[in-house]
């Protein structure tokens, strides 16, 4: 493992020697440095990777997206609305402050009260209250059964020091973290990377890697740091770089199917798509083989719906709609609209590249798109500024559970939601509110077949995640694409790519 030079950390050409560092693992996840590494006050996908490393809930998700202990070692349902947690002993944050029940109850109230400013807050409305009943021991109840409760806790949750919190204050607290996670918080050098030492007291033990760089680059740059063996780990990898990192002497490919899809919102209140026929029509005119062809070059799965494999309320028999541009022309002209359909739509700009190669599909049949780009700082704004027909964008799924990109697509109180449909909210309340596993799936599988049967979405592909990865270094992705990195670990011999996972 190497540490970069000056020269690359500045994007320019690396022209000297680069010294080699044992025991460093130096990472691209991002080509933007975070706003802020204060967890109560971001919610993006790489933000949260490097915060996992410095942070813990009480659970959280194992590779393959299954729930696991972190800082609570059990935990039992009391009655339908209340769980209760039992902590781990002896954990300590990095500044050596206990972790008891206070500073749960204290954490996990700055996360669900309106005021304080998280912005998943929405997907915790559940909570209604937390509760220390002693200094190992923790209850949180809600408003209602809530079955997604520990998905919840465990992609948006985590524990701060209570002490230091108040000390530090939220300004220097967002440069300096302090949590109980396997990596200490080192340094910050704006613009170029966020050093992270290796906890020597972490409950688990101390991570093989002694410290973690990631480092914000083009992505140019980062392909050419791997390929130089001065990056160990680029977690995406463009397609048009694989066969040069495939014949490279210092890197392979690492594959993961990752939940995350690209979809939106229709609006069937009003408009052309009030006809479940155009939505028929919309997704039969869809070439999802050709999608995934030339949007993710083959790396990704057609979908049937918005949920996936692996996630739980996903229908494994359902089948992606048939690309079949005659019956989409036909249930145009069925609709009322012989000379095909104008729609207006909100593009972020995740699902830009995707639409560019949907949009030659839907002309084809008669479908003409008018869209506006939009951000992730600026998309509410600009959903609730004028009608539209459809939203569109990239969605991961954070909480490892088919309820995630469902609520945030297509429930009628998602503020990214155009969809105001009754029965769909009854449903997904239903799976939400059932508390046995089995039977929250099964409810789950009827709410998939109600929403590929009412064409309640654009459905296109699982994307399966592919990294560029040091061949002296052991990576364990995940299936969130937010990998926990104290399970990776340096060695000597040399893997050749292995099978997608």
């Amino acid at each position: 493992m190497t540490a970069l030079t000056a020269a690359l950390f500045l994007g320019l050409a690396a022209t000297s020697a680069v010294r080699a560092e044992p025991g460093v693992l130096d990472i691209c996840d991002d080509e933007y440095e975070p706003v802020t590494l204060d967890p109560r006050r971001e919610f993006s996908e790489k933000n949260h990777t490097i915060l996992q490393q410095l942070f813990e809930g009480l659970v959280r998700f194992d590779p393959e997206g299954r729930i696991e202990p972190a800082l609570a070692v059990s935990w039992s349902r009391v009655d339908p609305l209340t769980v209760e947690f039992k902590l781990r002993e002896g954990v300590r944050f990095h500044n050596g402050e206990p972790l008891d029940a206070e500073a749960v109850r204290s954490s996990l109230e700055s996360f669900v009260d309106p005021a304080k400013g998280f912005p998943g807050v929405g997907l915790l409305n559940s909570i209604e209250r937390i509760e220390a009943v002693d200094a190992r021991t923790v209850r949180v109840r809600t408003r209602f059964p809530d079955g997604v409760l520990l998905h919840r806790l465990a992609g948006l949750v985590t524990i701060l020091p209570p002490r230091a919190a108040a000390e530090m204050g939220e300004q220097r607290f967002a440069t300096s973290p302090v949590g109980t996670g396997p990596f200490l918080f080192a340094g910050w050098e704006k613009g170029r990377n966020i050093r992270l030492d290796a906890n020597p007291s972490y409950w688990a033990g101390s991570p093989r890697f002694r410290r973690i760089v990631f480092h914000f680059l083009p992505v140019e740059k980062q392909v050419e740091g791997l390929l130089k063996g001065e990056i160990d780990i680029v977690t995406e990898l463009p397609g048009t770089a694989t066969l040069r990192v495939m014949k490279s002497e210092h890197a392979r490919i690492v594959k993961k199917k990752t939940f995350y899809t690209v979809g939106g919102s229709l609006n069937i209140s009003t408009g052309p798509l009030r006809d479940l026929r155009v939505r028929q029509a919309l997704n039969h005119a869809i070439n999802r083989a050709e999608l995934v062809r030339y949007d993710l070059l083959g790396n990704g799965t057609p979908l049937a719906t918005l949920s996936m494999p692996g996630e739980i309320g996903h229908d494994p028999e359902l089948v992606p709609y048939r690309y079949d541009p005659i019956k989409a022309r036909r249930l145009l002209a069925e609709a009322g609209y012989p000379n095909g359909v104008t729609l207006k739509g909100v593009v972020k700009a995740q699902g830009e590249r995707t639409l560019r190669i949907v949009s030659p599909q839907l002309k084809r049949v008669g479908i003409r798109l008018e869209t506006q780009l939009t951000t992730d700082a600026t998309v509410i704004q600009d959903i609730q500024s004028k009608h539209w027909d459809f939203t569109f964008g990239g969605c991961p799924d954070p909480l490892a559970h088919s309820f995630f990109i469902q609520s945030i697509f297509l429930s009628s109180v998602s503020p990214y939601s155009l969809l105001h449909y009754p029965e769909y909210d009854s449903l997904l309340r239903r799976m939400v509110e059932t508390l046995e596993p089995a039977e929250q799936h099964r409810a789950g599988m009827l709410l998939d077949r109600f929403m590929q049967q009412e064409a309640l979405s654009i459905f296109t592909y699982q994307r399966i995640k592919t990294y560029g990865v040091a061949k002296n270094v052991e990576f364990v992705p995940a299936v969130t694409g937010m990998p926990y990195l104290h399970l990776s670990y340096p060695h000597e011999k040399k893997p050749e790519a292995g099978p997608v996972r």
